[in-house]
């Protein structure tokens, strides 16, 4: 497990432009701004999925290719998967991975009603492979919509640069109670993966 830890933590250097451009945006959002938006982050979100549907992201076809990780869950090779994938969104990761892998089964969920709607109005939407549920990780128990220690791998593709700083503890506290083998992160804010087994 340990060579999976070493290959998935991968730091990329910043450029000097890069570290500049960091150095200069020092304009912090005012307190009563940051209040609102975290007040009204969930009426936002359900807004950005009404006007862009599910047409804003595409399916991410690459998720198996970059976390090679799923693969190494299994035991044997045709063994069932069970994955949280936790801010799925519209699905565009989810579909693509249940489409490639016939043996996941998912447990997805996302902060948007509307997005949870959305994956159940897919096509590919399946309730025998797939359950999807509303849930605010930094508050939300996952365990009351997800059995104990039931999944093998959790995803959480951009999901912590949408939480506020303060509360990214909380989110990964809450992905930590499924004690699952691997929590695979994909940040929007530098583009690196980063794999580990907790």
């Amino acid at each position: 497990m340990a060579a999976l830890q070493r290959r998935g933590l991968q730091t990329r250097i910043l450029s000097s432009e890069e570290e500049e451009k960091l150095k200069r945006d020092q304009a912090l959002v005012s307190d009563f701004k940051q209040q609102k938006l975290e007040k009204e982050a969930q009426k936002n979100w359900d807004l950005f999925y009404k006007r862009n549907s599910t047409n804003f992201f595409k399916d991410r076809h690459w998720t198996t290719r970059e976390f090679e990780e799923l693969r190494s869950c299994r035991e044997f090779e045709d063994q069932k998967l069970t994955m949280l994938e936790a801010g799925c969104g519209v699905g565009n990761c989810l579909f693509p991975l249940l489409e490639e892998d016939p043996d996941i089964f998912a447990y997805a969920c996302d902060f948007s009603p509307r997005a949870v709607e959305y994956v159940k109005q897919n096509p590919l939407y399946d309730t025998e492979r797939c359950k999807v549920f509303q849930c605010d990780l930094t508050k939300d128990d996952l365990l009351e919509h997800v059995p104990p220690e039931s999944v093998d791998a959790v995803t959480l593709i951009f999901v912590l640069s949408a939480v506020h700083p303060d509360k990214m503890h909380l989110v990964l506290q809450n992905i930590y109670k499924e004690r699952s083998s691997y929590t695979m992160l994909r940040r929007l804010y530098l583009p690196v993966f980063e794999t580990s087994a907790l």
